[in-house]
């Protein structure tokens, strides 16, 4: 097929062309590679920047690390003018440390004035004339392109594809003018992307500062006459919730297996309400083994390996032996103590220990104190945050929709 599903319409009394297919190399007028730095090329601070692998990724920006950036000296730099770039050169990588190579081959375009040091896997390539840089952009995240890199790739552990290759890749393009047409709508759904992006960030930054600020009691509700609550008091984790253990039925016993329990492995733990686990156990299973069946709206806390994950559960449930779960005593909420210790983990992680993997127990939880206002005001709170979770999910599923929009397109408008 010469032609896409979707094309934009030509200029009046113009038909449309059929895409033609070009050579990547005859459209490079040149290109630079990555510097051999060694560890004592490299410094926290400093003047030159260095392009790493990890700053090219799908979206067509160049994504620097602007809380731990990567410099290297001066001396080094004016050294090695040969990998020097600046934004007349657009980036790319042709080596990964993943073996499934998932950043490799992505092309993206630098935003800003200053000049860049490439390190070893990233080349500067320069575009001729007839092939627009934003549409290689685009071009570079379709499905097909994708699996082109990939079939390019050599090497198990770091994989990488031979530069000579790379130029020697074969590409449909129509003429330059439906270039610029494709590159500029797909750019614009790149920007709503990136507002969405930025929005999502702003929220989460914001709902962990606001948190901060509630659990230290520097933000405190009112009553409903506009009058303070009680003083908040401090209790052990033991006074709040009775804390409960996990267990596993025998796993090569088919009959405890397939049943209709919820049975939540801590993997599972992936947003604050879960209701539904990958597998189940039976009432027999139940029976003949260390798990409990705990009510609706107990509160799942992950008590190993990935110490501090926390849910609440919309269903009867037990869990497997890496949880302590909570189910909060008359006068404390659920919902409070969920979003208490999503702003404490750290706390959980510097009470666990082990080698293998890291695991609190359940002596070191119930010691832990917990200042707790009054169930009105602890209602309150989690109604605000909960709030905030709600808005936090709109802007995620807006930014996925949006994801999904975009590679319907990239399927449907390159060949």
């Amino acid at each position: 097929m010469n032609t896409p599903t979707l094309r934009f319409k030509p200029q009046s009394g113009k038909s449309l062309n059929n895409w033609a297919k070009i050579s990547l190399g005859d459209y490079i007028e040149g290109h630079k590679g990555g510097a051999p730095l060694r560890p004592s090329d490299f410094l926290l601070k400093g003047n030159f920047e260095v392009i790493p692998k990890k700053a090219i990724s799908s979206g067509g920006k160049l994504q620097l690390d602007e809380a731990n950036p990567t410099y290297c000296t001066e001396s080094f730099f004016l050294g090695n003018q040969r990998s020097v770039v600046d934004e007349s050169y657009l980036i790319t990588t042709l080596r990964d440390l993943v073996p499934s190579g998932p950043s490799i081959g992505y092309i993206v375009k630098i935003c800003s004035e200053a000049k860049y040091l490439l390190a070893q896997g990233v080349y500067g390539i320069k575009i001729k004339p007839g092939l627009e840089e934003d549409f290689l952009i685009q071009y570079s995240n379709t499905i097909k392109y994708r699996e082109l890199m990939r079939t390019m790739m050599v090497g198990s552990t770091q994989v990488h594809i031979r530069n000579g290759d790379f130029f020697k890749l074969q590409l449909h393009i129509p003429s330059i003018d439906e270039q610029q047409k494709i590159a500029s709508f797909l750019s614009k759904i790149d920007q709503k992307i990136s507002l969405l992006t930025k929005k999502h960030e702003l929220l989460v930054q914001y709902k962990k500062g606001v948190m901060q600020q509630i659990f230290s009691q520097e933000i405190r509700c009112k009553d409903k006459e506009g009058k303070d609550f009680p003083e908040w008091e401090e209790l052990s984790l033991s006074e709040c919730a009775q804390i409960i253990g996990g267990g596993t039925p025998e796993t090569s016993n088919s009959t405890y297996w397939g049943g209709t329990i919820q049975w939540f492995t801590p993997t599972e733990l992936k947003k604050k309400y879960v209701s539904t686990s990958i597998r189940k156990i039976t009432d027999l299973g139940l029976r003949n083994s260390s798990a409990k069946l705990l009510p609706v709206g107990v509160v799942l806390f992950s008590s190993r390996a990935t110490v501090g994950d926390v849910a609440i559960s919309l269903n009867e449930c037990c869990t497997n032996q890496g949880f302590q779960s909570f189910i909060p005593k008359s006068g404390n909420s659920n919902e409070f103590l969920y979003y208490w210790i999503s702003n404490n983990k750290k706390l959980f992680l510097e009470k666990a220990s082990g080698s293998t993997f890291l695991e609190i127990s359940k002596k070191e939880i119930e010691k832990i104190s917990v200042q707790i206002p009054s169930i009105e005001e602890q209602e309150k709170i989690a109604i605000f945050l909960s709030g905030v979770d709600k808005k936090i999910e709109f802007i995620q599923s807006q930014l996925e929709l949006t994801k999904q929009y975009k590679r319907g397109l990239l399927q449907q408008m390159f060949i």
